[in-house]
């Protein structure tokens, strides 16, 4: 009498192909994750900039000086909070109406924490100028291509030089 089944190996052998189709699914599944945090921080950025233009628009300055506190987060906080609400702007605002109900978040941002946050430049603002600035996961993205690059503290610090993408008004360097 003859036994059916599969043999130890057979089974090993399709439990070990299973397990590298698995791997290679996992890491294409990553690489897409990447791309698509990256394409929705180039995308808040690009509609938080046009939330200031309206700001400035209704205002006749961006906002240029907030409370801050000691970490980025914190300024990114307070500037989130003038364009919402009108308040922590650094001057009296008058007759606002909000253009933009909740200013987005970089996708990984954990509160308390600088490891991910969208950046406002803070030295060298003037109420005529603007720098939004996010740490881009992929360094070959081409949304690098076409963003503004140079400095983000100062003229030589190569601050909005990639995997930084940066959108820059009226900015001096």
């Amino acid at each position: 009498m003859k036994q059916k089944g599969f043999t130890l190996i057979e089974l090993l052998v399709v439990i070990s192909i299973i397990g590298l189709l698995a791997s290679v699914v996992l890491v294409a599944l990553n690489s897409a994750r990447t791309k698509a945090r990256d394409a929705k921080r180039v995308a808040d950025l690009q509609q938080i900039a046009k939330a200031a233009e309206l700001f400035y628009d209704s205002q006749n300055k961006y906002p240029y000086a907030t409370p801050g506190g000691p970490l980025w987060a914190d300024h990114w906080a307070y500037f989130s909070q003038c364009l919402e609400s009108g308040t922590s702007c650094g001057f009296v605002v008058s007759n606002y109406t909000s253009p933009i109900s909740k200013v987005p978040q970089d996708p990984l941002f954990i509160a308390g924490s600088d490891a991910w946050t969208y950046y406002t430049g803070w030295d060298s603002r003037a109420p005529n100028n603007l720098i939004l600035r996010a740490r881009l996961e992929e360094a070959n993205n081409p949304a690098l291509k076409s963003d503004a690059d140079g400095g983000w503290r100062n003229s030589g610090d190569g601050g909005c030089d990639d995997p930084w993408y940066c959108i820059k008004i009226n900015w001096p360097f």
